[in-house]
């Protein structure tokens, strides 16, 4: 059955008019006929099965109450990168249970966002979360920060108030511990680098905000192979795969 993000508020067994892009998409690319059944959620939680009645209407029908997300909640901070990787990365860090991403510029970002487009990249960050929520069948949308300076953002990790099971990493080819060492947390931050990877000073200043420097093999991973992979790897360990 065909998952649509409403960013309305939908209550049960009543009657709503869609938002213009999504009736578009309904009538015109994917031809929905009157009768159809199709399931929207609103990001709050649960998901309500619906019946599209045509001409942008559609009527709700009973809430479902269907969560999916992982009982280890995962912050990844990730370094900007150009195009498609970020795009890639995006995607597939909701697919696999992140809660929030925070992305960042480093020293070696080759992207460089002025506020304009800053804000602009943001919507479209966005809108891939979404729609990758539509995909994988989280009815919760992860939690997209506007892009900052890293620096900022360990500051924030660091003053923000912690549980007693919180772990902090950072992948770094130089890294001298493994996931396997690390006690079972109960929330995550991960911070991954850009293509050109976090420079040195960066991945002590990350240590010094009580990140632990963590080596994945022998091989050194493109930036959106580092995330998929220390996202699959965790969720294995402590998540829920």
């Amino acid at each position: 059955m065909k998952r649509f993000f409403i960013n309305l508020p939908l209550v049960a067994h009543e009657a709503i008019d869609l938002p213009k892009e999504v009736r578009l998409y309904m009538e015109r690319v994917l031809r929905l006929k009157p009768g159809h059944s199709i399931t929207l959620f609103n990001g709050q939680g649960g998901q309500f099965n619906a019946e599209f009645q045509g001409n942008g209407r559609v009527q709700l029908l009973d809430f479902a109450s269907i969560e999916r997300e992982s009982p280890l909640s995962i912050h990844l901070i990730q370094g900007i990168s150009k195009g498609e990787r970020m795009d890639v990365t995006l995607q597939k860090a909701t697919e696999l249970g992140a809660s929030r991403i925070s992305p960042v510029t480093t020293e070696r970002s080759v992207v460089r966002l002025d506020e304009e487009r800053a804000e602009r990249r943001h919507e479209r960050w966005n809108s891939i979360l979404r729609s990758a929520c539509e995909q994988c069948g989280r009815n919760h949308i992860p939690q997209l920060d506007d892009l900052q300076k890293l620096e900022r953002v360990l500051s924030e990790t660091r003053h923000a108030d912690g549980c007693p099971d919180e772990g902090r990493i950072v992948l770094a080819p130089t890294g001298t511990h493994t996931l396997h060492e690390m006690a079972q947390p109960a929330r995550l931050s991960v911070l991954i680098g850009p293509e050109g990877g976090l420079s040195d000073a960066e991945i002590e200043l990350a240590i010094g905000n009580g990140f632990t420097p963590i080596r994945l093999g022998t091989r050194i991973l493109r930036t959106e192979t580092a995330g998929l992979a220390i996202l699959a790897a965790v969720q294995t360990l402590w998540g829920d795969f």
